[in-house]
């Protein structure tokens, strides 16, 4: 089973509206959007939780987050994110893996979200992915279709 996130009003929001499946539009709120979180997750045993958010000055790409932060704190995802790698490109994607969701909204989800599963022992993989503004996505209608492409092939795999 898996949960999708994104941020209301962003490029995130759009992409997790398309995709058809359980997913939650996260109102831009640290407190909330953590809670909302934690609530799905605690109420379903996901496989996978794909987090979107949208990061400045990137165009037509992807960014795997690998860590979560918390002051000096740091929390590593146990997706195996080299395999999306490898399924995002062969969807035509490019990708970077990056150690840095950022310094607010995406990190602040991140770390709890992971903190959490490691806490209670549960076996949901969590992942955060960057994704472009919209205005930065040449294609968006091919960009998201692909995106979600390779989420449906990440969850066949398991």
């Amino acid at each position: 089973m898996v949960l999708l996130t994104g941020f209301c009003g962003t490029s995130s929001e759009l992409l997790i509206k398309k995709a058809g499946c359980e997913s939650i539009i996260l109102p831009n709120n640290k407190i909330a959007d953590s809670q909302l979180l934690i609530e799905k997750i605690s109420l379903h045993r996901y496989d996978y939780v794909f987090s979107f958010g949208q990061k400045p000055n990137i165009k037509n790409k992807l960014y795997i987050e690998t860590t979560a932060r918390n002051m000096a704190a740091r929390i590593q995802t146990n997706f195996e994110y080299d395999k999306l790698r490898s399924i995002f490109e062969a969807n035509e994607l490019s990708v970077q893996i990056s150690d840095n969701a950022g310094t607010s909204f995406c990190n602040a989800l991140y770390w709890n979200g992971l903190n959490y599963i490691y806490e209670k022992g549960i076996g949901t993989k969590m992942i955060f992915i960057h994704i472009p503004f919209c205005k930065n996505i040449t294609d968006s209608e091919w960009f998201f279709d692909r995106i979600l492409t390779a989420v449906k092939n990440m969850q066949m795999r398991q």
